[in-house]
C-alpha cells in the first residue's frame, strides 16, 4: 500500500509538472487608456498532437483565464479588445491556441506553422470564465510563455484578423460522369464551375494534352450532372458515348456570358483552343487558334456583358530570361475572332512575369484586371485596363524581401460593389488582401488559413458575393510541408463577412474527406513523377443563392483524379445577407 501511495505521489507530481504556471490568473478591466494583462508559462512537453480534442497532459496545457469587466466597459471603450498570445524559441517546434468559452466553444484561436508564437484577437469578450489551451502540436521539450491582455487595438492593425469555426455543411461528394476513355486514362484535373443567371451550373476540367477538355451541365442545382462531351474537339465521340483527342486538355479555363453564351479555353503545343456554345452546351463552335501571337502558357478567359470574352497569357517568347510578357486579347463575337491584342507587360518595363492568375471584368464600371507574380516569387502585381483592354497600367500589390509568395497562382475576385480581392499561399499559409479604389491601394495582407488541419496550404482560390463577403478555399494538410510524401489532404473552406474591415473575421471549417494522399508539387513541369496528380489549382465558384460551389480533384477514392463536385448546404452565404 505504501509503495501504491509513493507511486500515485510521484505520478501525481509528474502530470502537475506539465500543467501552466500559475494555472489561472484574472483580467480585470484597466483604467482608460491602459493596458492590464496576465501571464503564465508551460513545458516542456515530451508528446505532441495534431488534434486539440485527444489533449493530454504530455501534449497540453491549459489555463483558467477569468475576464472581469463592467457591463458598460465595453461601450465606454469601443476600440479595447482581448489578444491571448504565446511565444517559444524555435520555429523547429509548433504550438497552437485555442481559446474556450464555459461551453467548451471556441472563441477565438490561432494555428500556423514555422513561427515562434501565436496570436488570438479575441475581441471584446464579456465577463465570464474562459480556458486558454495551449497545444503542443510538433514540439521536443520546449517551453512556451503565454500573455493574455485587455487593451487597445493597435491603431493600425497589420495584418491581424480573428478565427472561429464555421458552421457550414456540404453535400455529399459527386463524381462528376463520363465515358470511359480507350486511349488515356480518364481523369479530371485542375476543375473550374460557374452558374449562369438561370441558376444552370457549368464545370470543365483537363484530361491532358492530347486527351482533351471535359465539360458537363447541371440543370437541378448540382444535385446530378450531364456530360457535355469535349468541346475542344471529340465531340463525335462523345455523342457515341466514348472520350477522344482533342485540341487541348493542357490547362483550361471557363467563363458564362450574360444571356448564357457557354465559353471553355482549352491550351494545346503553345496555342489555345477557344470553345464556344450558343445553346447550353449542345453544340460547340471551336477556334483551335484563338492565339495568334505563339508560345502561350497558362491562359485564363473573362466575360463581359454576353459577347465581348477576353484572353489572356503569358507569351515565353525566346524561353529566355526577360522575354516573358503578358498579353491580353478581345473578341467582340464570343471569342470567334479575337481582333483586339494588347501587352500588359513587356520587357521594357522592367516587370517579369512570373506565375499568371486569373483575369476578372468588374460588371459594373467594365474595369479589367489580372494579377501575376515577379519571375523571382517575392512580389505581387495586378495590371488594371479601364479602356477596354487597349492599354493598362501596372500597380504593385505586395513585396516581401525574402522566400516567396508563389504556390501556385494568385487568384483574383470582385466583388458586387468593385471591391478587389486577392488569395496566394506561401506554402505554409493563405493570405488575403483587399483594394477599396480599384487597385490604386491594397490593405496589408491578413492570413486567413488557420488550426492544426492545415500547416500547410497551397492552392487558394476566392469568390465574392456583396460588399465585404467573400469564400476562400485551398487545398490543406496537417503535414509541415506540401512535398511530404505522408501528407493527406482536404479542401477547406473559409468566408469572411467583413473582409474589409481592418480586422477580418474567417469562419472556417473542412468542406471535404481526405481526397489526396502524398506530395503536392508546385513546381510545374519541374516536379518529380507522381507529385503532379492535380495539376496547379481547382477553382470553386457560387451559386444563386451565393452558396459556394466546389468542384475538386479526387484520387484518393480513385484510381486517378477525378473531377468531384459538392456545394455548400448549410451556413451564411455571401450574397443576399
Amino acid at each position: 500500500m505504501r509503495l501504491l501511495l509513493i507511486f500515485c505521489l510521484l505520478l501525481a507530481a509528474s502530470l502537475a509538472s506539465f500543467a501552466s504556471t500559475p494555472s489561472s490568473g484574472t483580467l480585470n478591466a484597466p483604467v482608460s487608456g491602459a493596458t492590464s494583462s496576465v501571464s503564465w508559462g508551460g513545458g516542456p512537453f515530451t508528446g505532441a498532437t495534431a488534434d486539440p480534442t485527444a489533449c493530454s497532459t504530455l501534449t497540453c496545457d491549459t489555463y483558467t483565464l477569468q475576464v472581469n469587466v463592467p457591463a458598460t466597459f465595453y461601450s465606454s471603450n469601443p476600440n479595447y479588445s482581448v489578444q491571448v498570445a504565446i511565444n517559444w524559441a524555435s520555429n523547429t517546434n509548433d504550438f497552437d491556441l485555442y481559446v474556450k468559452d464555459g461551453a467548451g466553444n471556441t472563441v477565438c484561436s490561432s494555428g500556423q506553422s514555422m513561427t515562434t508564437s501565436e496570436q488570438a484577437d479575441c475581441g471584446q469578450l464579456p465577463s465570464g470564465t474562459y480556458t486558454v489551451q495551449v497545444v503542443a502540436f510538433a514540439t521536443v521539450n520546449a517551453t512556451y510563455s503565454g500573455v493574455a491582455s485587455l487593451g487597445p487595438e493597435p491603431t493600425n492593425a497589420v495584418g491581424k484578423a480573428r478565427y472561429k469555426s464555421g458552421k457550414f455543411a456540404f453535400s455529399a461528394p459527386l463524381t462528376l460522369p463520363g465515358p470511359p476513355d480507350a486511349a488515356f486514362n480518364a481523369q479530371g484535373i485542375e476543375p473550374r464551375v460557374k452558374t449562369d443567371a438561370l441558376g444552370n451550373i457549368y464545370a470543365a476540367a483537363i484530361q491532358g494534352v492530347p486527351a482533351g477538355t471535359d465539360a458537363w451541365k447541371s440543370i437541378d442545382g448540382g444535385k446530378t450532372f450531364i456530360y457535355l462531351g469535349q468541346p475542344d474537339g471529340a465531340q463525335a465521340a462523345a455523342a457515341l458515348g466514348a472520350r477522344g483527342i482533342g485540341l487541348g486538355g493542357g490547362d483550361e479555363d471557363l467563363a458564362l456570358g450574360t444571356s448564357g453564351n457557354v465559353y471553355v479555353n482549352s491550351l494545346w503545343l503553345g496555342s489555345g483552343t477557344q470553345s464556344t456554345s450558343l445553346n447550353g452546351g449542345n453544340t460547340w463552335l471551336v477556334n483551335p487558334f484563338s492565339s495568334d501571337i505563339p508560345a502561350e502558357d497558362r491562359q485564363w478567359i473573362a466575360s463581359y456583358g454576353n459577347n465581348e470574352l477576353y484572353l489572356t497569357y503569358k507569351q515565353l517568347g525566346a524561353l529566355l530570361t526577360g522575354t516573358e510578357s503578358v498579353i491580353a486579347l478581345k473578341s467582340f463575337d464570343g471569342g470567334i475572332t479575337w481582333p483586339q491584342i494588347s501587352t500588359v507587360t513587356t520587357p521594357e518595363m522592367g516587370v517579369q512575369p512570373g506565375d499568371q492568375g486569373n483575369i476578372e471584368v468588374d460588371a459594373v464600371s467594365g474595369n479589367v484586371y489580372t494579377v501575376f507574380f515577379s519571375t523571382d516569387g517575392k512580389t505581387l502585381y495586378i495590371a488594371r485596363s479601364t479602356d477596354g483592354g487597349k492599354t493598362w497600367i501596372l500597380k504593385l500589390v505586395y513585396s516581401v524581401p525574402s522566400g516567396s509568395l508563389v504556390n501556385v497562382f494568385p487568384s483574383l475576385a470582385i466583388d458586387k460593389a468593385g471591391n478587389l480581392y486577392i488569395v496566394f499561399s506561401d506554402s505554409h499559409n493563405v493570405f488575403l488582401t483587399t483594394s477599396r479604389d480599384q487597385a490604386a491601394t491594397w490593405s496589408v495582407p491578413v492570413r486567413v488559413s488557420n488550426g492544426s488541419g492545415t500547416k500547410s496550404a497551397i492552392g487558394p482560390w476566392i469568390t465574392a458575393g456583396d460588399a465585404g463577403k467573400v469564400n476562400i478555399t485551398w487545398w490543406g494538410t496537417t503535414a509541415a510541408s506540401n512535398n511530404d510524401a505522408t501528407a493527406q489532404w482536404k479542401v477547406f473552406f473559409a468566408q469572411s463577412l467583413n473582409a474589409l474591415q481592418s480586422i477580418p473575421t474567417f469562419s472556417q471549417t473542412t468542406a471535404t474527406d481526405i481526397m489526396h494522399q502524398g506530395a503536392i508539387c508546385t513546381n510545374g513541369t519541374g516536379c518529380a513523377t507522381g507529385t503532379r496528380n492535380l495539376a496547379e489549382y481547382f477553382a470553386p465558384g457560387l451559386y444563386l443563392d451565393g452558396s459556394e460551389l466546389i468542384v475538386y480533384s479526387d484520387d484518393f477514392h480513385n484510381a486517378s483524379p477525378v473531377a468531384t463536385f459538392t456545394r455548400q448546404t448549410s451556413g451564411t452565404t455571401v450574397t443576399g445577407r
